[in-house]
């Protein structure tokens, strides 16, 4: 590690590029690689025409949301002493409006009417303790971040709106109304704080109680686990990014189910888009099935009432599987499809000779498609699966062969595709209106947003400590 100020010299990349050990590595490593011309051939040879609506299945709202997280030094002598920033934004879009966007007689954009998209942007803000800081006089850092998790989730976030935002309800609500932490699971039976084996039971008129054995409360959101990533003397990095990955599904399954119990009929003729997948990751991810089981039963009372199943469409910018398209791009014609079915997933893009019966088990809940647009630009979405959960037939081998079947989706690819077509974008690869938006609202920006965020953090707690 050098010393602060101390630059690495140009030439030290020279050890590894003239030393014979790195090649020899690398040719006993398997890892995607250019495919030849045949083999590419084959690989697009399986795509096919991607669905059309005529005209296009377009919602009258779509709602897209992107969120951004930074994490802030309190002073410049104590670098590793850190506060988090998470920031969520949501935008609506109208598609009535955004037809008006450009003039009929000049084609050019009506600034004025442009500005009013995004004055219907609505960024929602977290913030947490990082690395070595103590929230509300904890025990711990860990202490003190899950009190901070609790403040935040079980704060109304609707900024006296008429509907109420509480995410610690949408949780509960998730769950059926009630969460235990019980001695029957290894990791949830446990005091968070003191590691006793205790059950807890939560409501919503009781989302906080204290241990018996070491007098620290313990909350609703202890379930999420955030917490267990976090040290008390590490970079928690990794707490505030499973954190912010929470709290954006969290946000769309609060949007959700507030205009379900509003006006059911209302879903039908609305998109909602997430920039990522459908998926939640590390220590909360069990909350994907408890999203998918939400969405499958939305969908149960909108085909009742003869109703489109909710358009959910996760968008990813960037991974391995973008990766992997853009080598086979141009073997591909405009305007094809193809659902990323685990087989060939896994025998083109993960290489893995022993995979999983079921991609994505323990994370997942939508299905990722490729689609090539007639334009020529290259999209990975995701659909919510067509399933109350991914026990069908008692097999998740059975699961995974029933998800990559595209008639289970009803209207649900067409619409993706038709929205994805009506959106694209010039100015960013692979992108769309509304996540553009939604991105410029949630980005925390290094200059000058990122030190507006130093300076406050630093006055702050400065103060705080004086």
């Amino acid at each position: 590690m050098p010393y602060n100020g101390q630059t690495a010299g140009k030439g030290g990349h020279s050890d590894f590029v003239r030393n014979p050990d790195v090649q020899n590595f690398l040719a006993e490593c398997d890892y995607l690689r250019q495919p030849s011309e045949a083999e590419a051939q084959e690989m697009a040879s399986s795509f096919t025409p991607a669905p059309a609506g005529n005209p296009p299945r377009l919602p009258e709202y779509v709602v897209a949301s992107d969120a951004s997280k930074s994490d802030t030094p309190i002073s410049d002598k104590l670098p590793s002493t850190q506060i988090g920033f998470i920031k969520v934004s949501h935008v609506l879009i109208t598609m009535s409006d955004y037809a008006e966007l450009i003039d009929p007689k000049t084609r050019f954009v009506d600034p004025f009417k442009a500005a009013d998209l995004h004055r219907n942007a609505a960024p929602i803000t977290y913030t947490l303790p990082g690395s070595n800081v103590r929230f509300q006089n904890a025990k711990s850092v860990k202490d003190g971040f899950r009190r901070a998790v609790f403040r935040q989730l079980s704060a109304d976030k609707a900024n006296g709106g008429a509907n109420r935002l509480i995410l610690s309800d949408t949780l509960l609500a998730l769950n059926g109304g009630q969460i235990s932490l019980g001695k029957s699971s290894a990791h949830d039976g446990l005091c968070p704080s003191c590691n006793a084996e205790h059950e807890f039971t939560f409501m919503p008129e009781v989302q906080q109680k204290s241990c018996p054995s070491c007098g620290e409360p313990v909350f609703v959101t202890d379930w999420l686990r955030l917490h267990e990533d976090v040290s008390d003397f590490g970079n928690n990095t990794s707490a505030m990014t499973r954190m912010m990955n929470a709290v954006e599904h969290l946000l769309l399954a609060a949007l959700i189910q507030q205009v379900f119990d509003a006006n059911p009929r209302a879903l039908a003729k609305m998109a909602f888009i997430i920039d990522g997948p459908l998926a939640i990751f590390g220590q909360p991810a069990k909350l994907h099935a408890r999203m998918m089981a939400r969405i499958g039963e939305i969908n149960a009372r909108l085909q009742q009432l003869s109703l489109e199943p909710l358009l959910i469409v996760g968008l990813q910018k960037t991974g391995e599987v973008m990766d992997y398209v853009s080598l086979i791009s141009r073997f591909l014609p405009n305007g094809v499809i193809r659902v990323l079915d685990d087989e060939y997933r896994n025998r083109y893009i993960k290489g893995n000779d022993a995979p999983s019966s079921n991609f994505g088990n323990e994370t997942y809940y939508g299905q990722d498609f490729i689609f090539k647009t007639e334009r020529g630009r290259i999209f990975n979405f995701a659909v919510p699966y067509p399933f109350i959960s991914k026990n069908v037939q008692g097999s998740s081998a059975r699961f995974a062969q029933l998800k990559a079947d595209t008639s289970r989706y009803g209207s649900l690819i067409e619409r993706a595709c038709d929205l994805i077509r009506h959106f694209e974008l010039d100015l960013y690869q692979s992108a769309i209106v509304p996540v553009a938006l939604a991105h410029r609202h949630a980005s925390i920006s290094i200059t000058p947003g990122g030190k507006v965020l130093d300076i406050i953090t630093k006055t702050n707690l400065s103060r705080s400590g004086s």
